[in-house]
């Protein structure tokens, strides 16, 4: 049995008066709870804001809120004494990923501003992971945040499918700023008739982190639907919510992103093996489809079928991230220097800024290549294969237990999203890098919990008086 802490752990007493419910996050540590689901909650509508209101008052609401629950958490270590501890050398490996990025100040390759605003994409969201090794004391915490999560995704989705039904019109009835903003990333060209068509990007800034928000949605809602500890009207109200996250990736356009559930969801298979409700879940993504068909008049759905039909350009797809990578590698091995790919970047700096100066890639793969050079691509290397490989074996430990429903949705959604570093950038963006850099710690603070119970002694029983 692996282990993921040594027997002489003790139990926190932290967990007393605590009552297994959601509200526990209003028992413990309240102030940072409260902050991180706040910086979730502005970070989904970010996008939207800054549509409306230009300057750094949308920025503000997620990253304050954030800092003020990074703020709690350090006074709450300082009062407890609290170590951070997690398998191996988990938080050495986090806080190295916070720190590195932080010596690329002194890079002389952008102004201060974008540095800045490049390094809060690199090292502000893995604070989250170490926050979640110390904070979430039970599964029914954690599951307070997954259903925040599939409440904003609720949210987003039927926000989302009317926007598309809207079409472009939206964007300029929003005001001159939306259109600048979101610029050709909500079109696409139709096969080869030349005409475009809109993409829906919901509450978000382009397409893709909309779809990459369904994508979490689905993963979460199957792991509770799969789940035999939870109870049937849940788990067949979270099913229901499938088809409409599916619907969302479809008015997205995103086609990176089913990609991404599609291996997400082969991973739960993986966790459960096959089972009959997971055989169900098949008609339900097919009533997904139908319906986007029906939604979109087959348009999106013509899209997604070039991947297949379309010789060379799923490969071309997965392939391009990866070029670019080795392209600025060789010419630039200690990399541009942080932000200069825009992501992260505040959409008044780039705007400011030369038409060429900055060089957009696919994936935080590009992103790393591109800003750190080589120590960028080392970074990554240490998140995937020395960090994500604890989450299979802290799946497996919660397996079978009350936690089962929690360990069957994020377990995949950690690793699914790990590996979209390829085709997406799901440790830079807000809410995203929040979600799965907290999402990530507080998987493994429950496994070291369960193995830590596990590997209590048994207390011995005590000798009545008079016996010798």
């Amino acid at each position: 049995m692996t282990t993921y802490a040594q027997p002489t752990y003790p139990v926190s007493s932290s967990n007393e008066g605590l009552m297994g419910k959601w509200t526990d996050i209003f028992r413990s540590d309240v102030l940072v709870h409260v902050g991180i689901m706040g910086s979730i909650i502005a970070g989904t509508f970010q996008a939207y804001l800054k549509d409306r209101f230009a300057g750094p008052i949308p920025y503000a609401l997620s990253d304050g809120a954030f800092i003020l629950a990074v703020a709690a958490w350090f006074g709450t270590l300082a009062i407890r004494r609290e170590p951070i501890r997690g398998p191996g050398a988990t938080p050495i490996f986090i806080v190295a990923i916070i720190l590195v990025p932080a010596f690329y100040l002194l890079h002389p390759g952008a102004p201060l501003l974008v540095r800045l605003a490049g390094l809060r994409g690199w090292s502000m969201f893995p604070v989250a992971g170490l926050m979640a090794l110390t904070v979430i004391r039970n599964a029914a915490q954690l599951r307070a945040y997954i259903g925040l999560v599939l409440i904003l995704c609720t949210i987003t989705a039927i926000y989302g499918i009317m926007q598309y039904a809207a079409g472009p019109e939206i964007v300029a009835a929003v005001g001159n700023l939306a259109i600048e903003r979101h610029g050709s990333s909500i079109y696409y060209t139709i096969g080869h008739s030349g005409l475009t068509g809109f993409r829906a990007y919901s509450t978000f800034t382009f397409p893709a982190p909309f779809a990459s928000m369904m994508g979490f949605g689905i993963l979460l809602a199957t792991g509770i639907a799969l789940s035999k500890n939870r109870a049937l009207p849940i788990r067949w109200f979270t099913a229901a919510l499938i088809p409409l996250f599916f619907m969302g990736i479809t008015v997205s356009g995103t086609r990176a992103t089913l990609i991404n559930v599609l291996f997400g969801l082969l991973v739960v298979a993986w966790f459960r093996r096959i089972t009959v409700a997971q055989l169900l879940l098949i008609p339900v993504a097919l009533v997904a489809f139908y319906f986007g068909s029906i939604v979109t008049a087959g348009r999106i759905l013509a899209r997604y079928q070039t991947l297949l039909v379309q010789e060379g350009l799923l490969w071309t797809y997965l392939a391009a991230p990866v070029v670019t990578a080795a392209r600025y590698l060789s010419s630039d091995p200690l990399g541009l220097g942080l932000g200069r790919t825009g992501i992260g970047v505040p959409f008044a700096i780039t705007s400011a800024m030369p038409a060429d100066y900055f060089v957009f890639t696919d994936g935080d793969i590009g992103r790393a290549a591109v800003e750190l050079g080589i120590v960028g691509v080392i970074l990554l290397a240490f998140v995937v294969f020395g960090l994500i490989r604890y989450i299979p074996l802290a799946a497996r430990t919660l397996m079978g237990t009350s936690s089962e429903d929690v360990s069957l949705g994020v377990a995949p959604l950690v690793i699914a999203a790990a590996v979209f570093l390829l085709i997406g950038s799901p440790f830079s963006s807000v809410p995203h890098g929040i979600i799965w850099w907290f999402f990530f710690g507080a998987l493994l603070k429950l496994a070291m919990d369960r193995q830590t119970s596990l590997l209590q002694p048994a207390t011995a029983p005590t000798a009545p008086p008079g016996d010798t």
